[in-house]
């Protein structure tokens, strides 16, 4: 198994050779964006959002999100691509509420309990620990705050083979995951599981919302029926 140094080494490699094609035409660039679009839809966005996209290449998904929401909130993205991040803050040069960090998933230098929302779309199987990477996004979010990861998910015969094929044939790749996995990494996190929603074909989104605080400092499950009460 490679090490962890290495594997950062080769996805910070790829991420950045891609960066000056990235926002061209062409397959893949309309697979990506159409994903990240109907993600968006989904996301409920209000005026005065906070949101984050892990894994943000240039940005695309940020500048759809902010669009929703007639550019009234705060746009970070973060990637471990430098050359992504220069794209990035090229292409929204001049406008404040958008923030660029070049970071891991798993160690982002950002407050905690500040968003509102982390996306993460069609990167999350590059993680070398994906239950680091959780636990990050739980950190950074509000309570009540959601994660939502879009993927192709494993639930499908085509989809295990495609990442068995991945496994051979691009060593950035670390593996794709079912509802059932996702789940428990969402769970160990301190996540609520809360959703799983198809997208196209094999593309789903998987949902964690961030778990309430007991006032006596253990994170436990709130549903809005035994949410603490003021005073308890």
């Amino acid at each position: 198994m490679r090490d962890e140094t290495t594997h950062i080494r080769q996805n910070t490699e790829m991420w950045d050779k891609w960066a000056d094609t990235i926002d061209g035409k062409g397959w893949r660039y309309e697979f990506l964006r159409t994903s990240q679009a109907k993600l968006v839809e989904i996301l409920g966005l209000k005026q005065g959002v906070r949101l984050l996209d892990v894994g943000c290449g240039t940005g695309w998904a940020l500048r759809r999100a902010s669009e929703r929401v007639n550019d009234n909130g705060l746009f970070y993205g973060v990637d471990l691509s430098p050359k992504m991040i220069e794209r990035a803050r090229l292409n929204f040069e001049g406008r404040g509420n958008f923030r660029f960090v070049v970071a891991n998933a798993e160690s982002i230098p950002l407050d905690e309990n500040f968003f509102d929302t982390i996306i993460c779309t069609n990167s999350f199987h590059h993680y070398f620990n994906p239950d680091k990477a959780l636990r990050e996004f739980r950190r950074l979010l509000k309570p009540s705050g959601r994660a939502y990861i879009l993927d192709p998910t494993s639930d499908f015969f085509i989809v295990r083979l495609f990442d068995a094929a991945m496994k051979l044939l691009e060593p950035e790749h670390v593996r794709l995951y079912s509802t059932k996995e996702f789940r428990r990494l969402f769970e160990a996190a301190g996540f609520i599981y809360t959703t799983t929603t198809g997208l196209r074909g094999p593309e789903m989104v998987h949902v964690g919302e961030k778990q309430q605080t007991h006032p006596a400092g253990n994170d436990i499950p709130v549903s809005p029926a035994n949410k603490p009460k003021e005073g308890s």
